[in-house]
């Protein structure tokens, strides 16, 4: 069949708008077919099939020609693919969200969850926000001085706790000061706490220079319970749209598995085995430290330990994201570099850039547009296989026919000063 060149439709549609939002847990769990809870990848029989219930289930697509989708039948050129999802033992940060995580804890109170302004200050901001036509930029630097009058206090309006700083410690980590003593003038409230130690210094001297620094750790658990307890009218405040995504949606409990398609099993010459796409091998490291703490859990192990594999389970769900950050401990460092979804996307191989704006399709050319003494000013060349061949209807008016003129004009305006250059200076 022949492919159209040109087809001209009198069905006229308008985008109205787009929305970019997050996705909630309960979202993933109903746009997925399958919960993948196995480690291993496949059976261990002679068939080599894929596992059930694992990360490369044919539920969720299939990624070879002669195999069918076992979801909806079709084959790998028909099968757009279908999520699966795993279940996080533990929260864990997004490595995408996380300085806005950071962001939305200086704002608000790390007791009752209220954003720390006044009543006042809060319908302020609120009729503002009501405001139609509000701009990209004016909504930024609204969110810039809502930040600002939050951090500034220290005593919530709402339930009287005192708040410290929350700022970022090492990777995807983060801690609240909320008694630290570096000003000359002492709140009443860190006095108190801190003449609470006094019967431990007695006994300890080595407890007193600790206190300065005393700090409170926010793991994604804590931040994920006080994300949950924001009240609903704070979340505009917070320059976030309720219906988009809620603020306990910036924390991860639950991965979604992209289909097969997107990551599929390389077959060896030698038929001998797979060579399995970097993606996949995240996710069976994500499900293995998954199961390692569920274990520990169960069995009672030391707090260190099940901390450990919490950490490691950050890392990984971040390298899975973005593989590219930086100030990763030597220990938990990967020993091989592999292709996240942010690597996947950005660049000039990314998706974007490379198979998107630069997509090689039928029907087109390509040529270097330069000027040309031969033609007149108000002339342009079109090359004679484009011309004759590579046909496509274009309506000329008046404005196309300037813009032709002024671009050729320039064009020739440039060659001529470039041609006198060289006349001038022929060395």
């Amino acid at each position: 069949m022949v492919k159209e060149q040109f087809r001209e439709t009198d069905v006229a549609k308008k985008i109205s708008h787009i929305c970019f939002g997050m996705k909630s847990p309960e979202e993933m769990r109903q746009q997925a077919h399958i919960q993948v809870v196995s480690k291993n990848l496949y059976s261990q029989d002679n068939q080599h099939a894929p596992l059930l219930y694992g990360v490369l289930d044919h539920r969720m697509g299939t990624s070879e020609k002669d195999r069918p989708c076992e979801t909806c039948g079709k084959n790998l050129a028909d099968c757009l693919g279908h999520y699966g999802y795993i279940d996080l033992e533990l929260p864990c940060f997004h490595v995408g969200y996380f300085r806005a995580v950071i962001g939305i804890l200086q704002m608000i109170c790390k007791t009752c969850c209220h954003i720390m302004l006044s009543q006042e200050e809060k319908k302020q901001f609120l009729d503002y926000l009501k405001r139609p036509g509000l701009t990209y930029l004016q909504k930024r630097g609204l969110k810039k001085k809502i930040s600002d009058k939050c951090r500034k206090k220290n005593i919530c309006h709402h339930c009287g706790a005192f708040n410290g700083t929350v700022k970022k410690c090492g990777l995807l980590k983060i801690i609240h000061e909320k008694y630290k003593t570096n000003k000359k003038v002492v709140d009443p409230i860190v006095s108190n706490f801190l003449q609470s130690f006094e019967t431990a210094i007695e006994h300890n001297k080595e407890v007193e220079p600790l206190l300065g620094r005393a700090q409170e750790n926010l793991n994604p658990l804590v931040v994920l319970n006080l994300f949950k307890r924001i009240p609903a009218e704070d979340v505009p405040l917070l320059l976030m749209n309720p219906e988009a995504g809620k603020p306990s949606d910036l924390i991860l409990t639950r991965l979604l598995v992209p289909p097969l398609c997107i990551r599929p099993s390389v077959v060896s010459d030698l038929k001998s085995g797979t060579n399995e796409d970097d993606l996949t091998m995240k996710l069976t490291e994500i499900i293995f430290l998954n199961d390692v703490i569920k274990k520990h859990r169960i069995s009672g192990a030391k707090t260190q330990m099940i901390m450990e594999d919490w950490d490691f389970l950050q890392l990984q769900c971040a390298l899975y994201i973005n593989s590219e950050l930086s100030g990763i401990p030597l220990n938990m460092a990967p020993k091989k570099w592999t292709r996240g979804f942010v690597q996947r996307l950005k660049g000039k191989q990314g998706r974007f850039r490379g198979n998107l704006s630069g997509k090689r399709v039928d029907f087109s050319g390509r040529t270097v547009i330069s000027p040309d003494p031969n033609l007149r000013i108000d002339e342009v060349a079109v090359p004679v296989h484009v011309a004759k061949i590579l046909t496509f209807p274009e309506k000329v008016s008046d404005h196309s026919a300037a813009q032709f003129f002024v671009l050729n004009s320039v064009f020739y305006v440039i060659f001529w000063y470039c041609k006198q250059q060289a006349v001038e200076s022929p060395q």
